[in-house]
């Protein structure tokens, strides 16, 4: 049994940085704690907020995880990534009107930048515009170099829209958009990094 760790005497970076270790590790019980830790010591700390959020999306917690990321979100709206994640949280649990407000957020960042093409191929799938958000996330995970895992997550939705239209070759086309836009929802794949 291990030694029970007194994360108190721990200051922010030295919490932040330990947690970010224990994502990349898959460590969920011990970045929890460590985040959990650095809410507790300040709360108006946006970031440890946001990768509260994220961890608690690693592992269901989705209610929790947009509530904090909303807290993110409000005390530091510059904080892209969690804007964009939010958003991404809110479409993987089927609420795309909020997806769609929450990337508002995003306006400031200039039309070629990897998170406004994942918005846009996103927002054209809400619309079943299946070529276009295809071609919308092609472009933002080729000018996406910083974080890998969400060109692993457009990926997936890439590949669902090839699916889709090898599928519409065959049948009918009729609510095919609905149906793979549940289907990302429901795959617990709403993993946000």
């Amino acid at each position: 049994m291990g030694v029970a760790m007194d994360y108190s005497v721990l200051d922010q970076e030295e919490l932040f940085q330990l947690a970010v270790h224990a994502m990349e590790n898959q460590q969920h019980a011990e970045a929890v704690t460590l985040l959990k830790q650095g809410v507790l010591n300040d709360g108006s700390d946006a970031r440890l907020r946001y990768l509260l959020g994220a961890e608690y999306a690693q592992i269901g917690l989705f209610d929790r995880a947009a509530a904090e990321m909303e807290h993110a979100v409000a005390l530091q709206p510059d904080l892209v990534m969690a804007v964009f994640q939010l958003g991404l949280l809110y479409l993987t649990q089927g609420r795309p009107e909020q997806a769609v407000q929450t990337w508002l957020g995003l306006d400031p960042l200039p039309q070629d930048h990897p998170l406004q093409l994942f918005r846009q191929g996103l927002q054209h799938l809400i619309r079943d515009e299946f070529a276009e958000s295809r071609e919308s996330l092609t472009q933002g995970m080729s000018a996406n170099q910083l974080v890998p895992a969400l060109n692993a997550d457009m990926q997936r939705i890439v590949l669902q829209i090839d699916a889709r239209n090898a599928a519409a070759e065959q049948t009918a086309p009729a609510a095919a958009g609905s149906v793979l836009l549940r289907g990302y929802a429901g795959s617990g794949d709403g993993k946000l990094h």
